[in-house]
This record gives structure tokens, C-alpha cells and sequence, in this order.
């Protein structure tokens, strides 16, 4: 492993991916735990990635931003809720929470529009968002056959472990109180 191996190694990678500081700093770490036996040569190799990250950030090749907004716009058209997926697009970009929450206005302009510029008050908006996960997957009221209890109580704790509160996956599911139980399943 040579200096200019490990910056072509670092450009290839930016080429391929959309990729933030972090996330490029831990594939070359990883690449020379794999690539280098010694540890004292590996060290000293692994003290040029910073000079590297920093050099590629510059060119534009490396961009925190882009790349949180990536992982946050897939995260919301998997249907997560918008904590979960700013919680989810920070650790996937390794990237600051506060920088991918920044970003969260624009990403839900881009993914879900119909909600993003409609007004409503936050609980409506999370019954919305958990309403478009549900039509997107094909679940709940969206079920191409009719769902029975079990089917229902799969597909509200589905919402939860997306990180939609017991209020908005009731609306979403169209479950009345005394028909569903949100302590049931994983919360």
C-alpha cells in the first residue's frame, strides 16, 4: 500500500458513492486493516487519510451534506418515521444528527411532496407519513385482501419499529381505541 494507492483507492470510492467525511475516513481504515499485516506501517498510513478526506472535500468529491440528504430521503421513502429517519440517515452517512436535520425540510420536499406542503400540525403529518408507508408496502388498509386481527396488529408494529408513535398508526391503520392495543409488539 503506497500514499497514491490509497488516494485512488479514496477517489474510486467517492466516484461510485455519494460519501461524507466520515463514511470514506472508515472504508480506508477498513481497507488498510485488510490490505496491511503491519500494524506500525498500517498507523502510519491510516495518519494520511485525514490529509486525504480533507483534500477530497474540497474537490467536491466528498460532501456531508449530499450524502446525509441521500441517506435521509431513502430512509423516508422506506417509510420511516422522520426521527427514526434522520437518526437513521446520520449513522448511515456518519454524520452529525444536527446537519442531517437540517437538511429534513428538503429531503421530505423531494420524497413525500403531497406532505411536505400541505399544512398540518405534526401529529397529522406523522399519520400521513405513516398512511404513505402503508399504501407504499401494500399494508393495513391498503392489503390487497382483507386483514385480520394478527395481520393488523403485524402491520401497526411494522409502523412502530419505523418509529411511528402509537397516535399516528392508529390514524394510519383507521383503528379505533378500544380495537387496538398499542402496547402490544415492539415500541
Amino acid at each position: 500500500m503506497t500514499p497514491e494507492r490509497l488516494r485512488n483507492i479514496a477517489v474510486y470510492y467517492c466516484q461510485r458513492y455519494v460519501v461524507s467525511g466520515g463514511k470514506l475516513a472508515d472504508y480506508l481504515e477498513r481497507r488498510l486493516r485488510r490490505e496491511m499485516t503491519e500494524a506500525e506501517d498500517r498507523a502510519a498510513m491510516a495518519g494520511r487519510i485525514p490529509e486525504i478526506v480533507e483534500s477530497l472535500s474540497r474537490t467536491g468529491l466528498v460532501n456531508d451534506g449530499e450524502a446525509a440528504s441521500a441517506k435521509l430521503r431513502g430512509a423516508l421513502r422506506a417509510g420511516y418515521a422522520k426521527d427514526a429517519a434522520v437518526g437513521m440517515a446520520a449513522r448511515g452517512a456518519m454524520v452529525e444528527r444536527e446537519a442531517v436535520a437540517g437538511a429534513l425540510d428538503r429531503a421530505m420536499a423531494d420524497t413525500v411532496p403531497e406532505i411536505a406542503e400541505a399544512e398540518m400540525d405534526r401529529t397529522e403529518e406523522a399519520a400521513a407519513l405513516a398512511d404513505a408507508a402503508l399504501r407504499r408496502a401494500r399494508r393495513g388498509p391498503y392489503r390487497s385482501r382483507d386483514a385480520d386481527e394478527k395481520t393488523q396488529r403485524r402491520d401497526a408494529d411494522w409502523l412502530r419499529r419505523r418509529g411511528f408513535r402509537y397516535d399516528a398508526v392508529r390514524k394510519a391503520m383507521r383503528l379505533d381505541g378500544e380495537d387496538f392495543d398499542g402496547d402490544s409488539g415492539a415500541g
